[in-house]
């Protein structure tokens, strides 16, 4: 039997997804939640909430994931916490 082990987070997809969601005015909430989430923001912010005390950014992705907040309010909530620093930050950003 084998077990699902998701990819590791692709962070140029991550970076594009927000990119597109900054620049582009005809850019849809829920695609754009989509390819975060496919690009593995989720376990970005997973991974780096605690150490960083950006619990904030995983709160409103955790709110999104559970369907108790739109995309537009989560994107709204990433964007004052300051999701952009961290995707400047990703490796090969």
């Amino acid at each position: 039997m084998s077990t699902f082990e998701r990819p590791a987070p692709d962070l140029a997809k991550i970076a594009e997804a927000w990119s597109t969601w900054t620049t582009d005015p005809e850019a849809l909430p829920g695609r754009t939640m989509a390819d975060l989430k496919i690009g593995g923001a989720d376990i970005v912010l997973a991974t780096i909430a605690d150490e960083t005390g950006l619990e904030i950014l995983r709160d409103a992705w955790t709110l999104w994931d559970r369907g108790k907040a739109t995309p537009e309010d989560t994107l709204s909530d990433l964007t004052e916490a300051g999701f952009a620093d961290v995707v400047a930050a990703l490796p090969g950003s």
